[in-house]
């Protein structure tokens, strides 16, 4: 604070300092005319006290009036307001009259006004009552004001206080210490761990650089903490009402029932109803949505049995041991009990646990006790698997979708896990009811299943189709010549399928041509091609294909080349094979007939004159070719054609003997006397 401001001060200070002045009243109210002291707080902040203080007995408050000193008179310029307290404060910077102020003392009031000056301190509460859990979190929330040109330099939040004492802030209270959340001068708070001990009434009070300056908020916020209890009465039917309740009102609530520890569906109001009977008989209790984990003490209603299954691994896999238990929901003991399995008895179990294996088909397990009547519900493997694909709706390139795995089982399923079909073999994909994929693709299109597994199994279901739409690939061109003509073929890989239009491009404009995946185009046709492939979701456009008519009878002439090349290379080829066939058969014939018919070969010629002497003159020589016979048989004989005849008859009837034709070469001059011989065979 300035020294010139100081000065001022002090100067009001001692002009208005007046001696104390008892002004009777009516009804017993004795005012007194106060002293004011005026002086500065902080930076920007002024304080006026005025004494002497309200008397300790009866009520009493005090009045505030602006003034001015003439030089010889304090005059009295307006009623400026009450306060409850000796001390009001105000921020200079928005007062023109620096500690121009007087001060009465009213005693003995028979009411408490409505002092405005007093609102210049607060603390609001929200809410100011609040119901929570046991074992739950409670966060408090205010807000504060004060007098202008102060400043908060701390703030506790507190339960208890003593007059005469500042009130112990809950952060080092001992039955508070570790579970509570503040901040020096922030106006909120929270309490974990709640007990029902800490059901209190919490205030808030903050001090600030003026030492008289601090204020506690009243009347604080209430704080309830209840447990969940459950209330079991009879109905009119025989059956049994439960109520959950709590003592006192929780705001919003809405109620989860479990039944031997597992949820009741669709049940979220206060009150449960039961049948009578083993269906609705076990243990029961209660909790709050979203406070699952605080839970009511569990209340019997009937006994009935429960089978739980111990000691599997893990990831059971078939052949393991498990140990089946029945025990009583209601704590109670029996002597001998009963196993069966897909209804039939296990005669080798008889006490409260049995030992069996997991397996990879359907089967269940429950038991009964001896003479009581009682049996429990059935406990068995994963079964009535489902997989689905979220959202149902067509899935684009770019979406995400969501896998989701259900499955009845008892006890409920450990472990999800996923697959996606592949030919060579299944892809493990991860594990949880839940299986998401962002950002999908066409190379996520297929077929997913989920496999569910407890402890006493598992089941896999049906595959469900994975289907991503996308817009059409660029297209891919080939081409065929066949007859004179070539043909196009556009593809294009699409979801779902594309149409094809086929364009013609004449200078710069593409105008289209045909429709359909194909186009063939004639002999002698030129121009420029391309195809556009297309489905709801997109279009594709090929690269441009150029067409003239001698590229075609290019491709025409190497064509025809083609062809007859291998028209040859077939006509070898069936030669070659046919040539080999007869060489085998020949083969197999002399093979098989070296001991049978002869077989006539090495026929040589031979120049026979016309007489013994041979001296006829070349005019009358007629010549005569003869052909020499060989008989091949084991041992090789040269047989002349003259002795031939002879040997006809010596020859084996079984023997075939074949004869080359003899022919007569033609002298010179025709002698009609000349033998001719022609073919001749043996005759039988």
């Amino acid at each position: 604070m300035s020294p010139q401001r100081l000065a001022n001060i002090t100067a009001a200070v001692i002009l208005i300092s007046l001696a104390g002045l008892q002004i009777p009243a009516s009804s017993g109210l004795t005012v007194l005319q106060g002293k004011v002291v005026c002086s500065a707080v902080g930076e920007t902040g002024v304080k006026l006290t005025c004494s002497p203080i309200c008397w300790p007995s009866g009520n009493c408050f005090y009045s505030w009036y602006r003034g001015y000193w003439s030089g010889a008179h304090w005059y009295t310029a307006a009623d400026w307001g009450c306060s409850f307290g000796a001390s009001v404060w105000f921020d200079s910077t928005s007062s023109a009259n620096q500690c121009s102020y007087s001060c009465r003392v009213n005693n003995n009031a028979d009411s408490r006004p409505d002092c405005k000056l007093d609102q210049q301190w607060g603390v609001t509460y929200t809410p100011e009552q609040v119901c929570v859990l046991e074992g739950s979190s409670v966060d408090f929330s205010c807000s504060y004001k004060h007098p202008g040109g102060l400043r908060v330099t701390k703030s506790v939040w507190f339960i208890n206080s003593r007059p005469g004492f500042e009130p112990i802030d809950l952060r080092v209270y001992y039955q508070y210490k570790g579970r509570v959340q503040s901040t020096q001068t922030d106006c909120r708070m929270r309490i974990t761990g709640l007990r029902e001990s800490d059901t209190q009434t919490y205030r808030f009070r903050f001090y600030t650089d003026d030492p008289d300056g601090k204020y506690t908020g009243r009347p604080g916020v209430r704080v309830s903490v209840s447990g969940l209890k459950i209330k079991v009465s009879d109905t009119q039917r025989g059956g049994k009402k439960l109520t959950c309740s709590s003592t006192c009102t929780l705001p919003n609530s809405t109620y989860i029932w479990y039944r031997n520890g597992q949820p009741v569906s669709e049940q979220t109001r206060a009150e449960l109803g039961l049948n009578k009977g083993a269906l609705d008989a076990g243990r029961y209790s209660c909790s709050v949505k979203g406070h699952e984990e605080l839970r009511s003490a569990a209340v019997c209603v009937s006994d009935g049995l429960q089978v739980k299954v111990e000691g599997a691994a893990a990831t059971p896999s078939e052949g393991q041991t498990v140990t089946l238990t029945c025990s009583s929901m209601c704590s109670l003991s029996y002597s001998t009990y009963i196993w069966s399995r897909e209804g039939q008895p296990l005669s080798e179990c008889r006490s409260a646990s049995c030992s069996v294996a997991v397996v990879s088909g359907e089967v269940s397990y429950s038991c009964a006790v001896e003479g009581r009547g009682l049996r429990s519900p059935p406990v068995y493997p994963p079964k009535d698997t489902r997989a689905v694909v979220l959202p149902s709706a067509e899935r684009v390139e770019g979406d995400s979708v969501t896998l989701t795995c259900s499955s009845d089982a008892d006890p409920p399923v450990l472990t999800f896990y996923w697959f996606k079909q592949r030919a060579a073999a299944d892809k493990a994909l991860g594990t949880g009811q839940n299986y998401s994929i962002t950002n999908i693709s066409s190379q996520h299109s297929g077929l997913y299943y989920c496999t569910a597994l407890n402890q006493l199994g598992q089941h896999s279901s049906t595959p469900t189709r994975l289907d991503v739409f996308y817009p059409p690939r660029p297209p891919s061109l080939s081409e065929f010549v066949f007859n004179g003509s070539v043909t196009l073929v556009c593809v294009s890989d699409s979801n779902p399928a594309s149409s094809y239009t086929w364009f013609r491009k004449t200078g710069n404009s593409s105008d289209p041509f045909r429709t359909g995946s194909n186009l063939t185009v004639a002999a002698g046709t030129g121009g420029v091609f391309g195809c556009v492939a297309e489905n709801p979701y997109g279009s594709s456009t090929s690269s441009e294909w150029s067409f003239t008519s001698d590229n075609t009878a290019t491709k025409y002439a190497a064509s025809g080349v083609l062809v007859v090349l291998l028209l040859i290379f077939i006509a070898v080829v069936l030669w070659m094979r046919r040539r080999a066939t007869l060489s085998y058969s020949r083969s197999e014939e002399n093979s098989g007939e070296q001991a049978s018919a002869p077989v006539y070969d090495n026929i040589s010629t031979l120049a026979v004159t016309s007489g013994p002497a041979g001296a006829a003159s070349s005019d009358d020589q007629v010549e005569v070719q003869y052909t020499t016979i060989q008989f091949k048989r084991f041992h090789t004989q040269e047989v002349p054609l003259c002795s031939t005849v002879q040997l006809i008859n010596a020859l084996n009837e079984e023997e075939e003997v074949q004869y080359a034709t003899v022919i007569k070469a033609r002298p010179a001059v025709w002698n009609d006397d000349l033998p001719i011989y022609s073919t001749v065979q043996k005759t039988t």
